[in-house]
């Protein structure tokens, strides 16, 4: 079976964004991700709104997902505002099927539920859906604590957003699973963790994730789980990896697309199949296309760090 998949906006974090495309396109993806970062650095190397829109239309790629807002919970600063703000801005512009949400500080759920009501108000009149990404590390730290969030604001197209890894390290069951509808899970990310944990956990998902099967996340059986609780969700590869970072971008979407269809098929995971290869149309050259020539590994320097991962 084929999958429709998601090149999420922290793989190939660093990576221009016509080379992002790109790659992602000639790996099989069918979806990007964007975030408010890789937006501000596509705009200071010269693209438009209209360039970056024209270019994922000639390629038929769509952008699907949008992050991150972080300010929605109170207690912000002015930048993680301004962020907001402008994914806000974003998620008109392209449309996507979701945009992601967390917070970094614990609050209360009053404050979280009236918060996060508002980002899905906000996304539904783009026609997208908002999901709420739990993090081990952070200020919602269990997919039991981020439903009990989505729960609390009432919103239908509100939702949780399972990345593979914090599954992994906020030591998730199928029993913290059992309370959340299926149709409730919005999307699926997809990468695997190392098989002895980090101290700092926010460095090691922010540095050393690894492709899905390649490590101790257990990832098929996690998908086994929420396959047999009934889940039919959107599905993106989110690998953050320092040393998937330095190789060729072509090489490493390719290399991430591979092992998430690997860990897919082996679970028998249900994803919304699609027919065969497409054909694309040819993009006419940009400052930022992926260089021509073999898949060798050509440093692309460090990333910024968005917000959250």
């Amino acid at each position: 079976m084929s999958y429709e998949l998601t090149l999420s906006a922290q793989t190939l974090r660093a990576v221009p964004f016509g080379t992002r495309v790109g790659a992602a396109v000639e790996a099989g993806f069918q979806g990007l991700g964007l975030s408010v970062e890789q937006y501000k650095d596509a705009l200071e190397a010269g693209w438009t709104d209209r360039r970056m829109t024209d270019l994922l239309d000639a390629r038929g790629l769509r952008v699907t997902e949008i992050e991150l807002l972080t300010a929605w919970g109170g207690g912000a600063g002015r930048r993680a505002r301004e962020d907001d703000a402008l994914a806000e801005r974003l998620v008109a512009l392209f449309r996507p099927e979701r945009v992601h949400a967390t917070v970094f500080a614990a609050r209360p759920l009053d404050d979280l539920a009236a918060g996060f009501a508002g980002v899905c108000r906000k996304a539904a009149a783009s026609g997208a859906r908002a999901a709420l990404e739990f993090l081990p590390y952070a200020g919602i730290r269990t997919i039991g604590a981020a439903w009990e969030v989505v729960a609390a604001a009432g919103e239908t197209n509100g939702g949780v957003l399972v990345d593979c890894w914090h599954w992994a390290r906020s030591g998730a069951t199928a029993a913290d699973l059992a309370p959340v509808p299926a149709e409730r899970i919005i999307a699926v990310q997809l990468a695997d963790a190392l098989r002895t944990p980090l101290r700092d956990p926010r460095y090691e998902a922010r540095h050393h994730r690894l492709l899905p099967g390649e490590g101790g996340g257990h990832v098929a059986g996690m998908l086994d789980t929420l396959r047999a609780h009934g889940v039919r969700a959107s599905l993106a590869a989110e690998v953050v990896s320092d040393m998937l970072d330095v190789q060729d971008p072509r090489l490493t979407a390719r290399q991430v697309h591979r092992a998430c269809v690997g860990v897919l098929e082996e679970a028998d995971f249900p994803g919304r199949p699609v027919d065969g290869a497409r054909t694309h149309a040819p993009v006419p050259t940009t400052g930022d296309q992926a260089p021509t020539g073999p898949l060798s590994a050509v440093p692309y320097g460090r990333p910024r760090m968005p917000g959250a991962l």
